[in-house]
């Protein structure tokens, strides 16, 4: 009997339809398993064009999911990898909510970490799970077809196959960075995930070791390296090209204590981005902030780094507005848009702690208020709807714009760009393998090179030697420093790096956090692995 190209592994039926034995995928073009394999060992280019486009032409979108409800809950948070990172970084130390007493979204109640934003029950974990279930699924479904003696036949086959290499091999950091203890933090006996190759009804698999989950990431991302090295570092901004692959590499590495593997992955991003972000593009500015709220001065979102791709030499990998782009972003870190952070009163502010830690000559210091003021949002079409609300001191001005892309005034609308990954991660990853590595003298010379470029214009150029609040702190602190105050509220990269640092969420000594009582330990950082989930795999409970 023959099998169509409609089945999907156990582990997504858990995620996707825990209530359901099977979840068809209907293949676009109805063709057999034999069908697909004979078409794409052939010598007809159309047919195996066409079956490479409809299989393996939107690996990209799984890096930028939006628009699920999983699990028949429909509540915006949770349901895109925007949102899921973003409610990590409140969940951390760095990051808080103004006007909190004003604020009823989740993201107040992530900030909060109050028992549901534990992640300890299963609404809360579910969308965490399944999301990384959903590129496991499109990954595996390219992998099928797209096997390691095809991409010998093929550039093109082969570069689907490390496009899906590196897919799979993200969905599974995602759930090891999750759901379960950092490896190097007492993480690296313990359990890791059931590992699924296949795209078919598979029976649940036993739960393999957080070593043997590590080796068969960075395995897939080798792979995926080598075969994208033809493909390169392409000037298609969300393509996974050479960049994505390397990226994540240097990422897994580092979490694995592979230090050698993330430096060769890093560096490789480094020699290919030695533009970083300019002054003029990085964030609007303080100094301005007055200006803004008296409508005597203005930014477009063109002119902001944060929010387009077209003045961002460090984009790894972001969505052009319209090309599988979200306003996520916009809405949750844009104080001057009409959505969460500006006319819900929801700011994302930074703490005070990590404010002071920045010096007077970086840059990076200018993208937050250092005063409270009053702005007035347009919330309707005509422009007649006005609203004020008081945008508070600490407020971040990294996203900030008063005009949408493609619009010449203040509007209702909020339109910009997604940026994934950018470059300037890989540097501080760099820095930290060598610094982990014992390599002092070579993580501070990689540290020099992004101070140098966030130094203010007309300033003496900055420099670990001369950062005065990195005065006496080992190369390892610096790194960590520098990581939290250039992602800061970027993927949830304070928690997640803080959880594999050991490093615990505690706000008890901060000036401005209003939730100062609330705070993790490393164990409250790991999320609850979902009921569904068990109960489809009994393996959980060996």
């Amino acid at each position: 009997m023959k099998r169509y190209f409609t089945y999907i592994p156990a582990l997504v039926a858990a995620l996707l339809a825990a209530s359901c034995n099977t979840l068809d995928v209907t293949n676009p073009y109805y063709l057999t398993d034999e069908e697909v394999t004979k078409l794409l060992e052939g010598d007809d280019a159309n047919a195996e064009a066409m079956i490479l486009t409809g299989v393996g032409n939107t690996l990209n979108t799984y890096f930028n999911i939006a628009g699920q409800s999983w699990s028949g809950y429909s509540d915006v948070d949770r349901n895109s990898q925007v949102d899921q990172d973003f409610l990590m970084c409140l969940r951390g130390n760095d990051a808080y909510i103004g006007n909190i007493v004003t604020a009823t979204s989740h993201h107040a109640t992530a900030y909060k970490i109050d028992d549901g934003a534990t992640y300890k029950t299963d609404r809360r974990s579910w969308p965490y799970f399944a999301i990384s279930g959903m590129q496991l699924t499109a990954a595996n479904k390219v992998l099928r077809f797209m096997t390691a003696d095809a991409a010998a036949t093929s550039d093109e086959i082969a570069a689907f196959r490390g496009q899906a290499l590196t897919l799979r091999a993200y969905s599974y950091m995602q759930l090891m960075e999750k759901f379960h203890p950092a490896y190097l933090q007492g993480g690296k006996d313990g359990r890791g995930m059931p590992i699924y190759t296949d795209y078919a009804l598979n029976k649940p698999v036993p739960i393999s070791s957080a070593a043997a989950t590590y080796k068969f990431i960075l395995d897939d991302l080798e792979e995926a390296v080598r075969l994208l090295d033809d493909m390169g570092y392409t000037a298609e901004p969300n393509d996974i090209d050479l960049g994505v692959a390397q990226f994540l590499l240097a990422r897994a590495a580092l979490e694995a204590g592979e230090w050698e593997t993330a430096k060769t992955a890093a560096q490789d991003i480094v020699d290919h981005f030695p533009t970083l972000i300019s002054e003029a593009n990085y964030g609007a500015k303080a100094a301005d902030f007055a200006g803004y709220c008296a409508e005597t001065k203005d930014l477009k979102v063109e002119d902001n780094a944060f929010q387009t791709l077209g003045n961002n030499p460090e984009v790894i990998m972001g969505f052009v507005n319209g090309s599988n782009a979200n306003t996520y972003t916009n809405s949750f870190c844009n104080v001057f848009a009409p959505g969460y952070a500006g006319y819900s009163e929801e700011a994302p502010c930074i703490d005070k702690r990590l404010y002071d830690l920045i010096a007077d000559d970086d840059f990076r210091k200018d993208i937050f208020t250092t005063a409270s003021g009053n702005y007035d949002y347009i919330t309707d079409d005509a422009g007649t709807m006005i609203y004020t609300r008081t945008i508070p001191e600490y407020a971040n001005l990294k996203w900030a714009a008063t005009i949408a892309k493609g619009r010449d005034s203040r509007t209702n609308h909020f339109e910009c760009d997604n940026i994934i990954f950018r470059a300037s991660e890989a540097y501080l990853m760099l820095a930290e393998a060598y610094a982990q590595d014992g390599k002092d003298s070579q993580a501070k010379d990689v540290l020099d090179l992004l101070l140098r470029a966030r130094t203010k214009a007309g300033q003496p150029t900055l420099s670990c030697a001369g950062y005065p609040s990195m005065s006496g702190m080992t190369a390892l602190q610096m790194v960590q420093i520098q990581t939290r105050i250039e992602l800061w509220l970027e993927g949830g990269r304070e928690f997640y790096n803080n959880k594999r640092w050991g490093i615990v969420v505690d706000r008890s000594t901060s000036p401005n956090h209003y939730w100062k009582d609330n705070g993790l330990t490393l164990a409250q950082m790991v999320l609850e692995i979902p009921v569904n989930e068990k109960q489809t795999n009994t393996h959980w409970a060996d």
